[in-house]
C-alpha cells in the first residue's frame, strides 16, 4: 500500500524540528524503503523523526538529505506502540497584601467590693473593629459562673451580672465574640459587706448610720 498522507501527523515542533507519528498497515520494510515518504517531502525536513507504527512493529526513522529516511530503529516488534508523555511548566505569581490594625479590649476597674444582693455592672472599653464581646464572671477557681453577651456601641460594651455569694477572687474575663483567642482579665474583686466608719459622740461611738456601738 502507497504512503497516506493523512495518517501522517506531527506530535510535536520546536526550534525548526519536529516529532512526527505515522500509522500504516504496511510491513516495516515497506516503510524503510527508499521513497516511501517522498510524497510528504513538502512537509518533512532534514533532521526531523518519523515514530511509524507499521503493521509488524514500531521503528524510529530520521529524516536525512533529499527526504530520504535513513536506518530504522526498532522499538518493538509486537507492534505496540510506545508511550509518549509530554510535560509543561507553568509559572505563576502570587502576591498578597495585608495591612495591620490595632485592637484592644480595656476593662472598666472594677470595685474593691460589691455587697451581696447587688448587681455587677461590668464595662469595657473597645479599639477596632470588633463589633460583640462576651463577659464571663468566674469565681476564684477560675470556673464560669455566668456569661453574658453585649454589641458594641461607639466604642463600648457593658453588662450586669447577678449578685453572687460573698467570697473573694472573683473575676471577669472580656472576650471578642468573633476571636476567642483575644480578649482581657479583670483584677480579682471580692463580694462582701463594705468596711463601716465609726463616729464619736461625747464619748460615745456611734454606727455611720447613727445607731450606738456597745462594747462589752
Amino acid at each position: 500500500m502507497p504512503f497516506i498522507a493523512s495518517n501522517l501527523s506531527a506530535l510535536s515542533a520546536a526550534n525548526g524540528f519536529t516529532f512526527w507519528h505515522y500509522r500504516t498497515t504496511d510491513s516495516r520494510t515497506e516503510t524503510e524503503a527508499a521513497g516511501y515518504f517522498a510524497p510528504a517531502a513538502d512537509r518533512v525536513r532534514l533532521g526531523d523523526i518519523l515514530l511509524v507504527q507499521a503493521a509488524d512493529g514500531t521503528t524510529m526513522l530520521s529524516v536525512r538529505a533529499g527526504n530520504l529516511t535513513g536506518a530504522a530503529v526498532v522499538l518493538d516488534t509486537l507492534g505496540t506502540p510506545p508511550t509518549i508523555q509530554r510535560s509543561a511548566n507553568l509559572p505563576f505569581t502570587l502576591t498578597l497584601r495585608t495591612s495591620a490594625e490595632a485592637r484592644a479590649i480595656t476593662i472598666d476597674p472594677m470595685p474593691n467590693a460589691v455587697e451581696p444582693g447587688a448587681s455587677i455592672p461590668v464595662g469595657a472599653s473597645i479599639l477596632g473593629s470588633i463589633t460583640n464581646i462576651t463577659f464571663q464572671l468566674r469565681n476564684a477557681a477560675g470556673t464560669v459562673i455566668a456569661t453574658q453577651s453585649s454589641a458594641v456601641t461607639n466604642g463600648r460594651a457593658s453588662t450586669l451580672f447577678p449578685a453572687q455569694a460573698s467570697g473573694g477572687g472573683y473575676r471577669i474575663l472580656a472576650r471578642n465574640t468573633a476571636d476567642a483567642n483575644h480578649a482581657s482579665l479583670s483584677a480579682p474583686f471580692a463580694i462582701g459587706m463594705p468596711p463601716r466608719l465609726l463616729n464619736e459622740d461625747g464619748g460615745i461611738l456611734l454606727l455611720e448610720d447613727g445607731g450606738q456601738l456597745l462594747l462589752f
